[in-house]
């Protein structure tokens, strides 16, 4: 028989609850210790896919900032080519003229004139030039066009502008009327925009047809419609023909003293006056449509 304590029990049963409340202890620290890890683990996880996101972004935008700087850099190659390219017929002209009267050699005054005449239609084309520049850059980087609002006819504008481009045209202009054509628009910046658009139908028209500008008011806006007769805008072009420096249409060259710029300033002209400007081409018609509202409040680009 196993001897007994003074209590009754026996050695080994009276060690047990120690040794189990040891073990309940081990556990407990043990558990203790695996939802640490686990937690830390979760930080841990949650940390690096923090730096991983981070690291993405940063990476999105470096090669976002890598993309404008080769657009910016594409961009200025692409405009001093074609200002380079423009400017060289006008001092070209400018240049043999200049030496032509300069020479030893004796002219009667008819040929004088001619020559001068070319000098100040050569001035005339760089000075279009550099005007569309100046606008071009002004639109793009200076928030927009400036407006001088004031009560202004749109009949007056439509007229000025057609007896200007008509001194110059290859076709005939013809202007209609209807309708109240008063409204609170900058005159200046119209006819600036208007004579775009003319010069742009003048430039695609055929020879023997008419360019028409009709201008009517309509309720709280007017319209004013540029058509000409002539090849059709491709479909693939008409949702660019505002960006700068699209020449406009496939195949027929643009008249010389133009940078691509007339569209896009015309357009943005129209839109600083809180209006539209669109256009359509089907079946040898082409027609622009500038809508301007009566009451013009000017608007950021």
């Amino acid at each position: 028989m196993t001897p007994e304590s003074p209590e009754g029990k026996s050695p080994a049963t009276s060690a047990s609850p120690p040794a189990d409340a040891q073990l309940l202890n081990d556990l407990r620290d043990a558990n203790e210790a695996l939802v640490l890890a686990m937690i830390r683990e979760q930080e841990l996880t949650e940390l690096a896919e923090s730096a991983q996101a981070a690291a993405e972004l940063a990476t999105e935008k470096l090669r976002e900032s890598e993309r404008e700087l080769l657009a910016t850099a594409e961009f200025r190659e692409r405009l001093l080519g074609i200002v380079g390219h423009d400017l060289r017929n006008p001092l070209g002209a400018i240049s043999m003229c200049a030496q032509l009267l300069v020479s030893e050699g004796r002219y009667d005054r008819e040929s004088m004139m001619m020559m001068v005449s070319f000098l100040l239609t050569s001035v005339h084309r760089m000075d279009r030039m550099i005007k569309q520049l100046f606008q071009f850059t002004r639109a793009r980087l200076g928030g927009g066009v400036p407006l001088e609002l004031e009560i202004t006819d749109l009949r007056p504008i439509c007229q000025h502008t057609i007896e200007e481009l008509t001194l110059t045209s290859t076709v005939p202009i013809k202007s209609t009327f209807e309708g109240n054509t008063i409204g609170t628009w900058d005159g200046e910046r119209l006819i600036e925009a208007l004579s775009n658009l003319v010069s742009n139908a003048i430039d695609h028209a055929t020879m023997g047809t008419t360019v028409l500008v009709h201008a009517v008011g309509c309720g709280d806006e007017v319209e004013i419609q540029v058509s000409n007769q002539g090849n059709a805008i491709p479909t693939e072009l008409l949702p660019v023909l505002f960006v700068p420096f699209h020449r406009g249409r496939i195949g027929i060259k643009s008249r010389a003293g133009h940078l691509g710029l007339g569209l896009f300033i015309a357009h943005e002209i129209v839109r600083s006056h809180g209006g539209t400007l669109t256009a359509s081409s089907a079946s040898g018609t082409t027609t622009f449509v500038m809508r301007l509202p009566r009451s013009s409040a000017p608007t950021e680009s």
